[in-house]
């Protein structure tokens, strides 16, 4: 027996996603700033031709709210031509109009031309009549799928911009990386670094010249600091020897005061009474 069986929900999903990236890959436009998405076309052509046998040909009334018919198949139409087209990165999304050229050719051939000129054609038919509830249906379908259709839009976006920001780095894309934005940066490899310190420093041999200009300017600092050490200590200790210079035959200390004065001045006092 196997030690494993396979998970018939991861087949599925297998299979969801190998349908989804066939549907959602891109192929760019000659001479445009657009890519269109061909399995995107097949799709809308099947949903659309159902669409128009069911509204053109003259079927037996179906047990379904003809109104609800109106809704989620122009609906569900809208949804798919929202992917057809995809508008690449590059300077054309910097034009408004390209940018946003989804949009726009939603609008146009959901809103425009299956919403409304598509009753008016039906009305022409002997056997289909006009009916204004038919034209509110179709726009309301188209308005709620168009919404949800670009929510799903800024979500896969989101999911290629993470998936971008964290993807690990290879050889092929180790030396840039792309921001929040969608744009490219090159990272500062490490000679790009040592170029830009080697850059800013200056040569080898002014740098020599600044380091023994320093040193000389701090020896004689300290000369003259120990030049003026020098003169205090020795006038100290010639103040203590008695004598400039160490001589004390020149220098004759005399003292302030003597204790016989004081005996004399008691002596003249006594004697003048």
């Amino acid at each position: 027996m196997p030690a494993s069986y396979p998970v018939p929900t991861q087949m599925v999903q297998q299979l969801w996603g190998k349908f989804i990236t066939y549907l959602m890959r891109s192929y760019p436009l000659k001479d445009l700033p657009l890519n269109i998405r061909p399995g995107m076309v097949f799709a809308t052509a099947i949903w659309i031709i159902i669409l128009g046998i069911l509204g053109m040909a003259p079927l037996p009334e179906l047990p379904v709210n003809d109104k609800a018919l109106h809704f989620f198949g122009l609906g569900f139409a809208t949804f798919l031509l929202y992917f057809i087209l995809e508008v690449p990165d590059g300077a054309g999304r910097r034009v408004w109009y390209i940018r946003r050229a989804p949009l726009l050719f939603t609008l146009f051939t959901a809103f425009f031309v299956g919403g409304i000129i598509s009753e008016f054609i039906q009305s022409l038919l002997p056997w289909k009549e006009f009916q204004f509830g038919d034209i509110i249906a179709n726009l309301s379908g188209s308005t709620i799928f168009l919404y949800f259709a670009h929510l799903l839009h800024k979500r896969q976006i989101r999911k290629l911009e993470l998936s971008n920001l964290y993807q690990p780095l290879n050889e092929h894309n180790s030396s840039t990386y792309r921001d929040a934005q969608g744009r490219r940066h090159q990272f500062n490899t490490n000679t790009d670094i040592e170029t830009d310190q080697n850059q800013n420093q200056p040569p080898r041999e002014e740098l020599l010249y600044s380091n023994t200009r320093e040193r000389e300017r701090e020896r004689q600092g300290s000369e003259v600091w120990n030049d003026e050490d020098s003169d205090t200590a020795r006038s100290s200790q010639d103040t203590a020897r008695g004598g400039v210079g160490g001589n004390s035959n020149n220098y004759v200390t005399q003292p302030v005061f003597k204790l016989d004065d004081d005996d004399d001045d008691d002596d003249n006092h006594a004697s003048g009474r």
